[in-house]
């Protein structure tokens, strides 16, 4: 089986869950947004993607060489528009392996999937992508092409779980889904009875 690095893992990923509906900047904006909120909470991105402030907001080139190395586990269909041609993924059955992905990494993406997926572009970058800490921090210095400072956001979730562990929570919550434990209503539920 082909091996793929982190990024590409994360790329199909969102793509096997999003396909035929996001095409190349609509894809990037919601790993940038999967680092975002993975850093507040956990204080670590999902990807290793450094970010620069580009004229649609976050961007990365390394994303291309991910994409291509993609080819054959999805399609890039290109759609002709009357100024601009833009591209659309479509999943294909083609599996691969995300063993770089942690259940933390999963976590964040299938928030973000489930949150953002189904936006359209021109709000989730208005309303989300570009109200951003980090993004703001570079627009209000007005350095285009330069790092986006993501570390500003580092943890900041955690304070509003006072001594409760991010981990923690998703670890118990996918041993409730799993079955490996009882929600704690039913335990106090038994201990009265």
């Amino acid at each position: 089986m082909k091996k793929f690095n982190k990024n590409a893992q994360i790329l199909k990923y969102i793509i096997e869950h999003l396909s035929a509906k996001l095409g190349r900047t609509h894809l990037i904006k919601l790993v940038y947004l999967a680092d975002y909120h993975s850093r507040r909470l956990f204080g670590n991105p999902v990807s290793t993607f450094d970010y620069y402030y580009d004229k649609q907001g976050p961007f990365n080139k390394e994303f291309y060489p991910c994409v291509e190395s993609l080819k054959g586990y999805v399609k890039e269909e290109e759609i002709n528009f009357s100024f601009y041609k833009g591209y659309l993924f479509h999943n294909i059955s083609k599996k691969i392996e995300y063993k770089q992905l942690s259940q933390y990494d999963l976590y964040i993406l299938d928030y973000v999937i489930n949150t953002y997926g189904k936006a359209n572009l021109q709000s989730l970058l208005e309303d989300v992508v570009y109200k951003t800490e980090p993004m703001l921090e570079v627009v209000k210095k007005r350095t285009f092409k330069s790092k986006l400072p993501m570390d500003i956001v580092d943890n900041l979730d955690k304070k509003h779980y006072e001594g409760l562990s991010p981990e923690n929570m998703v670890d118990s919550e996918k041993a409730i889904f799993e079955g490996k434990t009882q929600p704690l209503e039913e335990v106090l539920s038994a201990l009265q009875g």
